[in-house]
């Protein structure tokens, strides 16, 4: 993604103890993040009605089950995603590292071919309907995670160290694409305090349980035959790309750290940055042309 918008100048002196190229850098990464979730809310209020009718329909299946099968649902939604995290992270970053330096992308780049591919997932699942959900969620989960892990591995992140496979997993473990999340940047310091202590079982089950539940919505959209194809293949699609966003964000700041050596500088930088950004996008300045994010090696 590229950007005109200029970094402020009272942020500018905020973020003095960085390299104007670093401001830069976490400038764009606030952009990114004010961003996010735009493509994703106006696909999920599309789709909005038939995710809420679907769930109607669950909650009057009858007095004896009623909202037990929609927690089962959602249970079920949770458990695949953790069981896929557990197997998937080595498949996931198969082939990766062995791809020479100088065949590397320069920057990080969001890869067209694994929203294409959680879309052709949806799409081909939302065909048959709920059933489809078997394949959608495991498939749908493992490209993501993917997709996260080579946008870490283009940030000069180690994917054979555990505190990169943590990291990639703390990626899920952010707010939602949704309107209850819309102080990202709160929710992801939040977020990274929460799981530094974590073990990995209990970090992946977190990272399951908030994934899971962003799942479930949009299963249930696509659980109506033929119908759910297109909501399943849309829904998928800025999934992905959103999470590929939050990859970019979350290995920027990581490396930026690595950079400065001053977290909480960052911290009260980037939240700054992100509160100036998402004022420029009330105000309808959207990023258009210019520079990309330069990452720190």
């Amino acid at each position: 993604m590229k950007f005109s918008s200029p970094l402020p100048d009272a942020l500018a002196e905020n973020a003095s103890f960085l390299t104007p190229q670093e401001q830069t850098q976490l400038w764009h990464a606030a952009i990114l993040m004010a961003d996010s979730r735009g493509g994703v809310m106006r696909l999920t209020a599309l789709f909005g009605r038939q995710v809420d009718a679907i769930k109607n329909r669950v909650f009057q299946t009858g007095e004896r089950l009623g909202g037990a099968v929609w927690v089962d649902f959602v249970q079920s939604a949770q458990e695949a995603v953790e069981d896929t995290l557990w197997r998937s992270y080595s498949l996931a970053t198969f082939g990766l590292e062995a791809v020479p330096q100088m065949l590397r992308p320069r920057q990080p780049r969001n890869n067209p071919m694994h929203r294409l591919a959680t879309m052709a997932s949806g799409v081909a699942s939302g065909f048959v309907g709920l059933p489809g959900v078997v394949f959608d969620i495991p498939f749908t989960t493992a490209t993501i995670l993917r997709s996260i892990a080579e946008v870490a591995r283009d940030n000069g992140e180690d994917l054979a160290a555990e505190e990169t496979r943590r990291a990639c997993l703390e990626v899920l473990a952010l707010g939602g694409p949704s309107r209850a999340d819309d102080e990202t940047e709160t929710g992801y310091w939040a977020t990274r305090i929460g799981v530094n202590h974590l073990t990995v079982t209990l970090l992946i089950r977190g990272a399951a349980g908030r994934f899971g539940l962003v799942l479930s919505d949009k299963l249930l959209a696509q659980a109506v035959p033929v119908a759910g194809a297109v909501a399943g293949g849309a829904l998928n699609y800025a999934f992905t790309d959103y999470y590929q966003t939050m990859a970019r964000v979350h290995f920027c700041l990581r490396a930026l750290e690595r950079r400065t050596g001053d977290p909480a500088a960052l911290s009260a930088c980037f939240t700054q940055m992100v509160s100036a950004a998402r004022n420029r996008r009330r105000f309808g300045r959207r990023p258009t042309a210019g520079m990309t994010i330069l990452l720190p090696r």
